[in-house]
């Protein structure tokens, strides 16, 4: 039966005296944690990076490493199975796990890992270095509140270059995201289980890795500060209502808000109190504008979703929002459209699904078809479990409809413009925060009580006069699915394993050695600004403040230089006569050759593995090309003043160069 009143519950049922739990019992519980993290870091400590192969840093990570990840898991499911819940204990999981699964490669590689990292770092240099930014060298100079951010940083900390931390900020952005994500679970109404739950899910879900040193980094934790902002202080009359932490123990503070059915009725603030609150929105809107490109559309959409279903006030919220968004976009948008086709890549769904490996000529090695299936795999569980979680709460519906809506609103991005094959992975992005939630509903369903709407149940204790309410129908899913206390580390478990690959399969390639760093460092510092072509898409260029001097093309992949078979030319000339007809021999020209480059298409099989060595030995024996850098692999050649007088014959007459 239930009541409208704890006070009348505990009259027909005496309370009883919570079971004391046995001294070793409780010493086992208290241990697990520590002895989680002394066995992480003595698996960090003995782990080796000197090679990597195919499976990247999971395949040479000791026992220990994933003792200690097992062991913080089985105590995350204790604790989450605890009558009264430990805030201060559930934190220190929720901050253990994401320094195990994102600060172990920040631990253990000396250098930054993704080619990426690389170019965002160019550009901090040049703003901390020019004190300005200059529109029309790449869209990064366009949406530049990540790079002024960063360089301001640099600048007060003393630091010299975003190399020194950059290791850093996927699990410092990680961290900044769970108090942010709490409120919000806390606002949609998730019990104090299901919002711990769904922070362990966000962590052992997020295997994007959009969390690098990055524009899109920041732009993720701005959003769901957002999200959160409006949530807690702009929500609706009568809206989605927020109830107790749902320790399931009784307390005297919190006697109040279980009489009225353990739910806090959301009140509408009015007079000038909304004018302080509409302009801190919008402040923060307008610093998501400029700092990323698709973030601030994905945040209108789901603040729409919100103020359809009557949960946000006021309505017009996401109108406000996508006015400040496209009136920034306004004047980059030729930019955009003639660099990106903007225009003619709106509606190409197809294309932004379509998979990265039809893109290869070689052959995928077998690693790769693992570490893709190890990220659909994840993606699948998390979706699925949030289809489980909505459909468990179809009782309160427009809190599940609110959540699902906002899960899968997200899929609007394939429709929008052409993201290189990236398109299917935003969309997980964007949808995980909610996903999580929704799992976290699935894993660890709401009682029949937290599914009764506060207005339900304070019109039948306005009728009952204190007396108990009439039954409500238990729910039928309640008796079919008794979901035990092993589920959520079960869940958990599985994600953390599908994660670990996802995440750090392909580190073959997306790691850089110190000597390869080092050098490309030492030959930014000292060339000449010119023409550089690389192997292939994957090195640490760009990270210096002169990077747009050197425009970046690829010899190999899906615009390469060369576009006819390797094998039917001489690949040194064509290349030298290539950047002779691109410079008219007013600027020098660089080529490139790295292990990093070497280990890209080991990993992806973009071409013929024998394709690399033909183009080296080619270089190597040219008499236009002569080596300036050569450093444990990292090669890098000049073309010589004999290019000059190179003799007519055939080049890429448009070769695709850009700055990086």
């Amino acid at each position: 039966m239930i009541y409208a009143t704890r006070e009348h519950d505990t009259q027909a049922r005496p309370r009883e005296r919570p079971e004391v739990p046995h001294p070793a019992k409780r010493w086992v519980r208290l241990s697990l944690l520590p002895v989680s993290f002394l066995a992480w870091v003595i698996g960090v400590a003995q782990t080796s990076t000197t090679t990597l192969g195919g499976y990247g840093l999971p395949a040479n990570l000791p026992p220990l490493f994933y003792v200690g990840l097992v062991l913080l898991i089985v105590s995350a499911g204790i604790e989450l199975a605890q009558d009264e819940l430990s805030n201060l204990r559930l934190a220190l999981h929720a901050g253990l796990l994401v320094l195990i699964l994102y600060g172990t490669g920040a631990i253990v590689y000396a250098e930054p890992r993704y080619s990426w990292f690389y170019k965002t770092a160019g550009v901090v240099q040049y703003v901390k270095v020019n004190g300005h930014l200059t529109p029309g060298i790449d869209i990064y100079q366009s949406w530049p509140g990540f790079f002024a951010l960063a360089a301001w940083f640099d600048r007060v900390a003393g630091v010299n270059t975003p190399l020194d931390y950059g290791n850093w900020a996927q699990p410092v952005f990680e961290v900044a995201a769970l108090p942010l994500l709490f409120s919000i679970y806390n606002s949609l109404g998730l019990s104090a289980r299901q919002r711990w739950l769904g922070l362990l899910l966000y962590s052992a879900g997020n295997w994007i890795a959009q969390d690098y040193f990055s524009p899109q980094a920041l732009a993720t934790v701005v959003s769901l500060g957002i999200m959160a902002f409006v949530l807690r202080w702009m929500p609706a009359a009568g809206s989605v209502v927020v109830p107790p932490s749902v320790q399931e123990a009784d307390s005297s503070r919190d006697s109040e808000r279980r009489a009225s059915g353990g739910h806090r009725r959301v009140r509408r603030r009015e007079g000038n109190g909304e004018v302080p609150l509409m302009t801190a929105l919008m402040l923060l809107v307008f610093v998501l504008a400029f700092t990323h490109e698709l973030s601030p559309y994905i945040i209108a959409v789901q603040l729409g979703v919100l103020a359809l279903l009557k949960q946000i006030r006021p309505r017009w919220i996401p109108l406000a929002v996508a006015a400040i968004t496209i009136g920034y976009l306004l004047p980059n948008f030729s930019y955009v459209d003639k660099h990106y086709g903007l225009l003619s890549s709106i509606g190409n769904f197809f294309g932004n699904v379509e998979s990265p490996s039809s893109l290869n000529s070689g052959t995928i090695p077998q690693s790769q078809h693992v570490i893709a299936d190890s990220a659909d795999l994840l993606s699948a569980m998390i979706w699925l479990l949030a289809l489980a979680g909505a459909w468990l709460m179809r009782g309160s519906r427009r809190r599940a409809i609110a959540l699902v809506l906002l899960t899968f609103s997200p899929i609007l991005v394939l429709f929008g413009g052409a993201y290189g094959n990236e398109g299917i992975l935003r969309v997980y992005l964007f949808s995980l925060p909610w996903a999580a939630a929704l799992a976290a509903t699935a894993l660890i369903p709401f009682r029949p009580r937290d599914l009764i709407p506060a207005r339900l149940l304070d019109r039948a204790r306005k009728r009952s006069l204190g007396q108990p309410i009439a039954r409500l129908p238990r729910p039928a899913w309640l008796g079919r699915l008794a979901v035990g206390p092993l589920l959520p580390p079960i869940a958990l478990m599985l994600a953390a394993a599908l994660f670990l690959p996802a995440f750090y399969g392909n580190d073959e390639m997306n790691v850089f050695s110190a000597s390869e760093v080092t050098t490309t460092s030492a030959f930014l510092q000292t060339a000449k600004p010119g023409l550089i072509l690389c192997a292939m898409d994957n090195e640490s260029l760009s990270f210096t403040a002169k990077y747009d001097q050197f425009p970046v093309g690829n010899v190999f992949g899906e615009y390469g230089v060369i576009e006819t078979d390797p094998t039917k030319m001489n690949m040194a000339t064509y290349l030298a006569r290539t950047v002779v007809n691109y410079t008219d021999g007013l600027a020098p020209g660089y080529l490139m050759i790295a292990p990093s480059m070497q280990a890209e298409n080991a990993d992806y099989g973009y071409i013929p593995a024998d394709y690399l060595t033909m183009l080296a030995d080619s270089i190597r024996t040219s008499k236009y090309w002569k080596p300036i850098f050569n450093d444990d692999g990292t090669v890098i050649y000049e073309i010589t003043p004999a290019a000059d007088d190179i003799p007519a014959g055939s080049y890429n007459h448009a070769p695709l160069l850009s700055v990086p």
